[in-house]
């Protein structure tokens, strides 16, 4: 049977109705906002004017349609003339294909089942037989009937046995599996406990537990601290892992490039290292606990470390400088501060011995650094802790952590303190070994730091972190009395030491010389011998007030030469870093020098005046 043969009426159905979704007024609002913009810019004119010019241009529009713009831009453009005739005949010649092939699988689908129902019931078959296959085949030629095949009991109970083992053994296996599938969940559990126990173990010891970072499902403790700089937030972090027998693990911790770990301060002099700080974590015993507290200790010191660097580049101009792996404070004559990171030390490695004053230097410092470090931490804490200032369009720039500068405040106002003091011990020798008396002084190391009272740690540490001042009082012969205040500041305006020296004499309380400020070590050292020069002079007319007139000795012009005017001698001071030098002479006769520097010479200038008049 052919489908062409069949004469098919066909029923199209309508085109299917927009669902409500699509005829909504928001669903129509924002799909006009979409084409034509805003309704601001619609009137009805416009929209006239845009119909008439389409039909004036020959373009068919489906007003009635059902249809927006949008479904007309998704549907694929018609041809048009001849075209469109062609393509439409063509697709109605396939549809009309496959719908025959359709009816003729049917009908031949119905001829067989009536074919096999002919033979019980004819008159059903017969009924519902196409005339083709009444022509072609008898009906009741084909039928259909049911088999019945004699069960064998020998087999039936064979089969039975295999199903029973098969049944026992799958019970079998089914119990297996979840023994061994309890005992794994046992131990699990056990496992479990123990890694919750042993986290719970940190966390009572004061450490935060908390979740590990783009690791969903894992916990993990931080160690770091809330206050350091923003490059070392999420470093202070570490997961806490599960071992095989369920104990706590934390992942290794990075020790940096070739395991420097730790802050190391060497005291340099003309390149030779002459101290050293130790640089230990203590003994390791292989415990979470103790590779926490490890984290926490190589965290601060590669913090300290990063903070001292960035301090340094931004003093460069000020006795610091910096090179790849270290930073140095230059002291100057040949000795400086150089401050890198190390690995740690062998616990075999004895300590460095106490005496040695360069190493204790090199501790104290390491020691001062992780002090201001930890003092800045609380500095931010509390800043955080204000409320924060009004909004602004800059945003605040974190200045440098002050660690460098009050260390090299110290080292330089204890440098120039011992510069200080080995000057003005001078002063005294040159002065006792003359037998000029009194000569001496009082040193009075920090007085601006013993008076405040202390009432804490941020106490203590903010007194070292201003301007230090040392005073010193001295007495040289002929009533002179120097008061010298020394200053260091690595601040505006100071950018160093600064020297004060008072100066009065003959006993009397006013300032007759008035105060002098000198910013250089040799500046002020001139001027102390200048003054002990001055002091002798005085000393001398001093002492020959009392005696003949034809003895006394006169000063010349307020300098430092004396006359004896009736004797034709003269004399003139002089000091300098070697010692107090005396030459005297008369008129027509040969000079003579003395010098005074600090040694026994077995004469006084006393003696030396009394044997020039006598």
């Amino acid at each position: 049977m052919d489908a062409t043969d069949l004469s098919l009426s066909l029923s199209l159905c309508n085109w299917p109705e927009q669902g409500p979704e699509e005829t909504a007024v928001s669903t129509l609002i924002s799909r006009i906002q979409q084409q034509r913009g805003h309704f601001k810019d619609l009137n009805e004119a416009l929209l006239e004017s845009e119909i008439a010019d389409q039909l004036q241009n020959g373009d068919q529009m489906d007003i009635d349609d059902g249809s927006d713009g949008d479904d007309a831009a998704e549907k694929p453009a018609t041809p048009a003339g001849e075209d469109a005739i062609e393509a439409l005949q063509k697709t109605r010649a396939e549809m009309l294909e496959a719908l025959g092939h359709a009816h003729n699988e049917a009908l031949l689908a119905l001829d067989y089942i009536s074919l096999v129902t002919s033979l019980n019931a004819p008159e059903a078959g017969l009924s519902t037989m196409s005339p083709a296959l009444k022509a072609a085949v008898p009906p009741g030629c084909l039928g259909f009937d049911r088999i019945s095949r004699k069960i064998d009991k020998k087999a039936q109970e064979e089969d039975m046995k295999v199903a029973k083992k098969w049944k026992v053994d799958g019970l079998n296996s089914a119990a297996d599996a979840l023994l061994g599938a309890s005992k794994k969940l046992g131990a699990e559990v056990q496992k479990e406990t123990v890694y919750w126990q042993g986290a719970l173990a940190i966390r009572n010891d004061g450490w935060l537990i908390t979740r590990m970072p783009r690791e969903r499902n894992v916990l993990a403790v931080r160690y770091g601290f809330a206050e350091a700089a923003k490059e070392y937030k999420d470093k202070g972090i570490g997961a806490l892992r599960r071992n095989d027998d369920g104990s706590v693990r934390m992942d290794d911790i990075d020790t940096g490039s070739r395991g420097r770990v730790m802050l190391r301060v060497q005291v340099v002099r003309n390149g030779e290292v002459i101290g050293v700080s130790t640089q230990r974590a203590g003994k390791n015993d292989g415990s979470v606990k103790d590779m926490i507290r490890r984290a926490r200790n190589f965290i601060y010191e590669d913090e300290l470390f990063f903070e001292i660097m960035k301090e340094a580049r931004n003093f460069a101009g000020h006795m610091m400088r910096t090179s790849e792996e270290s930073a140095m404070i230059e002291l100057g004559s040949g000795k400086m501060i150089v401050l890198d990171m190390a690995p740690l030390d062998d616990d075999t490695t004895p300590d460095p011995p106490l005496s040695n004053s360069a190493n204790s230097l090199a501790q104290s410092i390491a020691l001062a650094l992780r002090i201001l470090l930890s003092y800045n931490h609380r500095l931010s804490l509390k800043a955080r802790s204000k409320p924060p200032p009004p909004l602004s369009n800059r945003k605040p720039s974190r200045a440098p952590l002050q660690l460098l500068r009050p260390v090299t405040t110290h080292l330089y106002h204890r440098q120039h303190q011992q510069h200080l003091i080995r000057t003005l011990s001078k002063l005294r020798s040159f002065a006792r070994t003359a037998g000029l008396a009194p000569a001496s002084y009082t040193m009075s190391p920090l007085s601006n730091t013993l008076d405040s009272e202390l009432k804490g740690v941020d106490s203590v540490v903010e007194t070292f972190l201003h301007l230090l001042a040392s005073e010193a009082t001295v007495n040289l012969p002929g009533g002179w009395v120097l008061s010298i205040t020394m200053r260091t500041r690595l601040q505006h305006p100071v950018w160093g030491t600064q020297y004060v020296i008072t100066t009065s004499h003959d006993g009397v309380a006013a300032r007759l010389m008035g105060e002098n400020r000198f910013s250089t070590a040799e500046e002020m050292a001139s001027y102390l011998y200048w003054c002990l020069e001055r002091s002798v002079v005085n000393w001398v007319r001093l002492l020959s007030e009392g005696q003949d007139k034809d003895k006394r000795w006169e000063q010349v012009a307020q300098g430092n030469e004396m006359v004896c005017a009736k004797r034709g001698s003269r004399v003139r001071v002089e000091v300098d870093s070697v010692g107090l030098a005396v030459t005297c002479g008369s008129t027509g006769g040969r000079d003579e020098k003395a010098v005074w520097d600090g040694s026994d010479t077995g004469r006084t200038l006393a003696e030396l005046l009394a044997h020039i008049v006598a």
